[in-house]
């Protein structure tokens, strides 16, 4: 997340990071996925919350955090997730799974964020950005796919409904410029 953030005179890129412990949503049938979706809700809100008590050693990287809100919500636990289920490390399912568990991630930290910019208002740069302009990330692969000439081979299967998700950042925005 942090290589894509701004910086500039007036702002040092700056991300609050959390990292989800799958081993601890897996059952061996897979996810848990309220426990999954409780737990994004939580470290969403706790990471937007660093942002506002948070110990700046410089004026750019305030302004940065505050303006932008960035959090990146990463995973942890993956090996012993596919243990749990019985899933060898390099197969054809793994990489299903981890697909899948991405896919969850970012809709409910994207759900998440959204709900947030209800209750506390979207962040300072929301205007003119991606999301405000309805682009989700599942839906900026296009651009890279533009960017690199045509050539981006990858599975781009949705397993979820996205519409409500999309509903929530056009309605609420989103509290934060980063989720992942």
């Amino acid at each position: 997340t942090e290589i894509l953030l701004n910086t500039s005179n007036e702002e040092t890129a700056v991300c609050n990071l959390g990292s989800i412990n799958l081993k601890e949503h897996t059952l061996p049938g897979g996810i848990d996925r309220e426990a999954l979706r409780q737990t994004i809700c939580t470290a969403v809100r706790m990471l937007d919350n660093v942002i506002d008590i948070n110990y700046y050693p410089t004026k750019e990287a305030a302004n940065a955090n505050q303006r932008h809100r960035p959090i990146g919500l990463g995973v942890m636990g993956f090996q012993d997730a596919l243990f749990i289920q019985r899933i060898p490390y390099g197969s054809q399912a793994a990489v299903e799974f981890a697909d899948a568990v991405g896919e969850i991630i970012s809709f409910d930290a994207i759900s998440a964020s959204a709900r947030l910019a209800a209750e506390r208002s979207p962040y300072g740069s929301y205007q003119g950005s991606k999301w405000q302009r309805g682009l989700l990330p599942i839906d900026t692969i296009e651009l890279v796919q533009e960017a690199r000439g045509g050539d981006l081979e990858m599975d781009r299967t949705c397993r979820l409904d996205w519409q409500p998700v999309r509903q929530l950042v056009r309605e609420h925005g989103m509290r934060n410029s980063n989720v992942m």
